[in-house]
């Protein structure tokens, strides 16, 4: 790189911080091994292009605030629009940036404001957020390639999953048992609804609910909104 090169990376704080986010995300393929392509566009359109975006979102929020993160991403998208980024990779890198912005929020709840900053000074706070990125990558939240069918339509529940449940769902112990932790706080308070109200069955138990008519089992499904949904027992 000449001189004339790390002058203007200097003047550039923007592309600075592009190249230390890819940076990390090299990094963090490395250690978790998602995937990523080949070449100069290597974080293009694949896992690693959502670790990226999640990962920077997340990372903006907790320095500059959710309302500031957002409006960089957004800044970004527009630019990409400009450029002639298509439809769904918009909607991917929208999606993508809304996670991560669900992240700093978890993490402000979960974490006092000193520990963050102790875990930010300590460099500790990048290894949280990719954790977090790639539970929710793990566990099929993010969108990894533009041709996802899910809708970004700026809301948080559309993006995080936060409230739905869908209706009359019942948990059984061993679905509860093989929630995440964000998963658990995420659904804690149905599920207390319904130790009070019904109970928490076994598998097998709520299977023999099924065949005395007591249950209904609900098959896989797709919502409106092209969020996939796994099957679950539901009362009548």
């Amino acid at each position: 790189m000449s001189n004339d090169d790390n002058f203007m990376n200097k003047m550039n704080p923007a592309k600075n911080y592009s190249s230390e986010i890819y940076a990390k995300t090299k990094k963090y393929q490395k250690i978790y091994g998602f995937e990523i392509g080949t070449g100069e566009h290597d974080t293009w359109n694949n896992e690693a292009d959502a670790f990226k975006h999640t990962f920077m979102q997340a990372d903006l929020a907790l320095k500059y605030g959710i309302t500031g993160s957002k409006l960089a991403g957004d800044w970004h998208e527009l630019d990409g629009r400009l450029h002639n980024q298509s439809k769904d990779e918009e909607n991917m890198d929208k999606w993508n940036n809304a996670q991560g912005r669900e992240i700093a929020k978890k993490i402000i709840n979960e974490y006092n404001p000193t520990l963050i900053k102790m875990y930010k000074n300590s460099g500790r706070l990048d290894d949280l957020i990719a954790k977090k990125v790639m539970e929710r990558m793990r566990a099929g939240k993010l969108i990894t390639h533009p041709s996802d069918k899910r809708k970004y339509t700026g809301f948080a529940a559309n993006i995080d999953d936060e409230a739905y449940i869908p209706e009359g769902k019942i948990f059984t112990a061993e679905e509860i048992g093989k929630l995440s932790t964000d998963d658990f706080q995420k659904f804690e308070k149905y599920i207390d609804k319904q130790l009070k109200d019904y109970g928490v069955p076994y598998e097998n138990q709520a299977k023999d609910l099924v065949s005395n008519g007591e249950l209904i089992w609900v098959d896989d499904y797709t919502r409106n909104d092209g969020t996939p949904v796994k099957g679950y027992y539901r009362r009548k």
